[in-house]
């Protein structure tokens, strides 16, 4: 396209004094074709201008001959068609007119049970009303299906209404998104960014407890999005791994959250197990019988992710030794196999808890390892002394170590603790959802 446009500037040096080609027009620098028009940069303000006066025609009707077809002349300077190059590029890497919503996680295939039926009831409302109940918050720990409603109210209400705009990201994608957006030094750019997202009849926001402090700018950001599409009454869905009131953000951002519905999703109960389990076994042709189902169900303490390893394991098996069905009791060996791999420790070690502890309830470690009696540092070290007895099954004495304390010190708080989970369901979830994290790959 250069060689073309080369031509045209020698067709235009015909029609014009040299001394006016030499100072307006060799300056001006090929961009690019798009459709039926020819964009060109000019080095200065001054030289676009003059050439938007005098020459625009004599380069139009030189492309027109050299090409055989009428283009009109788009000219900009070196700024303008920098800013509009960074601008096709932030566009370019994050594509989102037309969000991907994966459609094997629809409300058809989302497995109902009393673990999670409040959130299915949630996203099921919210997808037949957009806009009623704002924001909805959904938390639970990993692997219990909070992005499998997301995606299914994302295509439940692209199903019902295709001209709404819906738009799934999660909490990385957008941050890197934004400090892309931002490191191109560009208020256009910024402006793209934001008319885009604000543009967006439904946005549906994943792991949102990845938006922690370290993210000052993107957490503003948010904040002012969030705003926008509330006054607006457009649909805000919200996941999480934790109750809102725990997230690391700023306390102006969580209150947002309690407006609309919060709803729970609790770890696998048995009954939903044996569902999914029935479900892949017939999805990966792998039959069995009521009672291995009811067995697997019993002793896989993990979520759907761990189930599916399960089937993996089998599917592998079968194909390796060619059989068309598998016995029962290959099947519970090949799953005890597996479970008992699940259940080996993944190296935490006492610091490494310590430490998800202090995010988990948002306590500095020195205060939880600290002698004060506040009620704000009790209830995480009672907990994280619990955490360290039953889950890495460090004896009493060493936990008294690390914390300064007695040993019947450390028998009184796992006590006291055990005793508020009685009263506090919060806290008992708290403490399942970490122990949960901790246990299990």
């Amino acid at each position: 396209m250069e060689a073309v446009w080369e031509e045209i500037l020698e067709e235009v040096s015909k029609q014009i004094p040299p001394k006016y080609f030499r100072n307006f027009i060799a300056p001006l620098h090929f961009v690019r074709w798009e459709g039926n028009d020819l964009i060109v940069s000019a080095p200065s303000q001054i030289i676009k201008s003059h050439v938007e006066a005098k020459y625009i025609n004599f380069i139009e009707t030189a492309a027109y001959q050299v090409k055989g077809d009428s283009f009109r002349l788009v000219l900009l300077t070196d700024k303008e068609e920098s800013t509009l190059h960074m601008k096709s590029a932030i566009e370019n890497k994050f594509q989102t007119d037309e969000p991907e919503l994966n459609p094997e996680y629809n409300f058809d295939t989302y497995i109902v049970s009393d673990c999670n039926k409040l959130a299915f009831t949630a996203a099921k409302s919210i997808s037949e009303n957009p806009g009623k109940y704002n924001p909805l918050y959904l938390f639970g720990p990993v692997g219990v299906g909070k992005t499998h409603l997301l995606h299914a109210i994302g295509s439940e209400i692209k199903k019902k209404d295709p001209w709404k705009t819906v738009r799934y990201v999660d909490s990385i994608s957008f941050l890197n998104e934004f400090i892309f957006t931002v490191r191109q030094n560009n208020r256009d750019s910024l402006e793209s960014f934001k008319m885009r997202y604000q543009s967006y009849n439904v946005l549906l926001f994943d792991d949102i407890q990845f938006l922690n402090g370290g993210a000052e700018k993107t957490q503003e950001e948010f904040f002012a999005l969030f705003n926008f599409l509330y006054e607006r009454k457009r649909q805000i869905v919200i996941a999480s791994d934790r109750p809102s009131y725990e997230l690391p953000l700023h306390d102006r951002l969580k209150s947002r959250f309690v407006h609309g519905l919060q709803a729970d999703i609790k770890e696998h109960d048995q009954t939903l197990r044996k569902e999914l389990l029935r479900t892949y076994s017939v999805q990966y042709n792998i039959p069995m019988s009521e009672e291995t189902l009811d067995w697997l169900a019993v002793n896989c303490e993990g979520d759907s992710r761990a189930l599916i390893g399960i089937i993996n394991d089998l599917v592998l098996y079968k194909k390796a030794y060619q059989f068309f069905l598998l016995p029962e009791d290959k099947i519970r060996e090949i799953a005890n196999s597996r479970l008992q791999t699940n259940r080996k420790r993944i190296g935490f070690n006492p610091d490494q808890v310590i430490d998800l502890i202090c995010e988990r309830m948002s306590v500095a470690r020195k205060d939880l390892l600290g002698k004060s009696r506040k009620a704000d540092y009790i209830l995480p070290r009672h907990l994280c002394m619990l955490l360290l007895h039953e889950i890495l099954g460090l004896p009493k004495s060493q936990i008294g170590r690390i914390f300064s304390a007695q040993h019947t010190t450390v028998i009184h708080g796992i006590n006291k603790i055990k005793e508020r989970f009685l009263e506090d369901q919060n806290l008992t979830d708290l403490y399942q959802s970490i122990k949960h994290q901790i246990s299990f790959q």
